[in-house]
């Protein structure tokens, strides 16, 4: 692994205390720069889940109380969250309808230590396609909004997997019908997610909650997208392993493959190794591993520092590179066709992002920034492969 950064480094160190359960803080590494590091922590999702080992005299004095602060507030979020859902599910089994609770909510109920341990900012709620006219009329009474722009419709309804509602109090429900884009290179089996599904407490009753190894693929289809920039995803599948045995694990990996998912999975679990130290399951390292070309490529990226640092954030094209490299290699050819051509999925996604319609100029200034965005890529790629 290349050499972090100290304060990338420290944040590193505060992910392995927390993935060993050590008990009291973590010494800070030397030459630390405390108003970087506390910039780099405060921005990462994960922080409640690891800022109980944190060094708390590297804070500057003004900053104990605010970080104090943001720790509270973003747990006091989690319990609202919670509550809410108590409060939604009730409703919609009223109306036969019982969803599988994705993501965050799940994570937190399943295999964190506490729920406030693990953040996250909205609801996600799996539901059959042709439950989702009766899911939006009981959000609808219990005073959710559609949240999109009309015009944004058709890109969620036809391109998308789910549609997203708000409250009056700022909680964020998403009904999804399924889980990866209908043109996605990556596949998901929702029955075996269904079925797979365990009722798990909360409040009075129960929610179902999917299996560990659909939660795990799962949280290797939102780690692709977003260039495995979110610490939360690699903390998620720590938990998650070691809730599962040897046949999950065989099943893991046959359904990664199946699902297009493979070379996805061993990155996830290759940050696991680097960035919390524990090693990858032989099944994953012996089914899922990628090409040697390939391998050259990712380890010239510099991953580890990139999910740490979120670069995808601020890196233009790294996330599309990182799908690209993740992408079985007949499929490529096809995945940088769908990212350069003009399609109405490429012109209404662009317009959700900007908040505004896309003129024909705007439509073929994005479709050159993009082919210029794939020969930079294509030529990095070329460069990390001969390293």
């Amino acid at each position: 692994m290349h050499a972090l950064a100290p304060e990338t480094e420290y944040l590193c160190d505060l992910a392995r205390a927390w993935a060993s359960g050590i008990q009291g803080t973590v010494p800070p590494v030397a030459s630390l720069d405390e108003d970087r590091f506390v910039r780099l922590l405060s921005g990462q999702p994960a922080m409640q889940t690891i800022v109980r080992y944190l060094d708390r005299s590297i804070l500057p004095d003004a900053e104990r109380p605010r970080l104090d602060r943001a720790v509270e507030i973003s747990r006091r979020r989690t319990t609202m969250m919670l509550l809410e859902l108590d409060r939604v599910l009730p409703a919609l089994a009223e109306n036969g309808c019982r969803p599988v609770v994705l993501k965050g909510a799940a994570l937190a109920l399943t295999v964190y230590d506490t729920p406030e341990d693990r953040w996250f900012v909205d609801l996600d709620l799996l539901v059959k396609p042709e439950e989702t006219e009766a899911v939006y009329d009981v959000l609808d009474r219990l005073g959710y909004r559609f949240s999109e722009q009309p015009r944004a419709q058709r890109y969620y309804e036809k391109y998308h997997f789910h549609r997203i509602l708000m409250s009056n109090q700022g909680v964020c429900i998403e009904v999804h019908w399924a889980v990866t884009m209908p043109r996605s290179v990556y596949r998901f089996d929702l029955d075996a997610m269904r079925s797979g599904a365990s009722e798990v407490s909360l409040g009075a009753g129960t929610l179902l909650a999917p299996h560990a190894v659909d939660q795990i693929l799962h949280g290797v289809l939102q780690s692709i997208p977003c260039g495995y920039s979110d610490l939360r995803r690699i903390l998620d599948l720590h938990r998650l392993d070691a809730a599962i045995d040897d046949a999950d694990l065989n099943d893991l990996c046959e359904r990664a493959v199946q699902s297009n998912l493979s070379i996805g999975l061993w990155l996830q679990y290759r940050l696991r190794e680097t960035i919390l130290g524990h090693d990858m399951p032989d099944v994953v390292a012996q089914t899922c591993r990628p090409s040697p070309t390939v391998m050259r490529i990712l380890e010239h990226l510099e991953l580890t520092s990139g999910c740490l640092e979120k670069r995808a954030a601020y890196t233009h094209g790294y996330s599309q590179m990182l799908h690209w490299l993740c992408t079985p290699p007949g499929r490529r050819s096809r995945e940088l066709r769908r990212y350069v051509l003009p399609t109405e999925e490429m012109r209404l996604q662009a317009e959700l992002d900007s908040g505004r319609r896309m003129t024909p100029l705007a439509a073929a200034q994005l479709v050159i920034q993009r082919m210029i965005v794939t020969g930079r890529l294509a030529g990095h790629l070329a460069r990390a492969a001969a390293f």
